[in-house]
């Protein structure tokens, strides 16, 4: 890169830090600071899970945060905490683990898909997938919507011959999820 390309990239940069993205960002694109922060807001959701520390769900979900998953639908923080609840996650220890990819929709808005694997207090280990829109607010990005769809749990059971994948399948989901966050829908 020779002196000009230099000053022209610090440019972009700077232009891009005035209006609030991270370097490297733009439409469709996230910066690695975005990808940072979405990371940690996952990992952070799961700590909050496992620790039950529900008064501190708007550290990472928008107030208006829906959550769907096969027991239903739940809005709002306190819907998060009633899912849990359902889930049996207040009264038994488990722990959350998360491996995610991220998929940029705009500048302020992105989809993660994550693989969770959970262990439970009973040694048992289950799995599904979270697929989650992001939105960038004036407190840093947080989770405007989550759905939930386990893998390996007792009601899969039964089609675990070659594995299961939830109905619709993760990867279906994950598309259907940057599609509607972005406004469009499949052809």
């Amino acid at each position: 890169m020779d002196d000009r390309q230099v000053s022209e990239q610090t440019a972009e940069n700077t232009t891009a830090q005035t209006a609030g993205q991270s370097p490297g960002s733009g439409p469709g694109t996230l910066g690695p600071q975005d990808r940072i922060e979405i990371n940690e807001i996952l990992s952070f959701s799961s700590h909050l899970l496992d620790n039950r520390q529900w008064d501190m769900f708007g550290e990472v979900f928008v107030p208006e945060i829906r959550l769907s998953a096969p027991q239903g639908e739940f809005d709002g923080p306190a819907g998060v905490r009633r899912f849990a609840e359902t889930a049996e996650l207040a009264r038994f220890p488990a722990t959350h683990t998360l491996n995610s990819i991220v998929e940029a929709v705009d500048a302020d808005t992105a989809v993660a898909w994550s693989r969770m694997l959970l262990l439970t207090w009973d040694r048992r280990v289950v799995c599904g997938d979270y697929i989650d829109t992001f939105r960038r607010t004036a407190d840093g990005w947080r989770i405007e919507r989550r759905t939930v769809a386990p893998r390996n749990d007792s009601a899969s059971v039964a089609l675990a011959e070659g594995g299961y994948a939830p109905d619709p399948y993760a990867y279906a989901m994950f598309d259907e999820a940057v599609l509607a966050a972005a406004g469009r829908a499949r052809r």
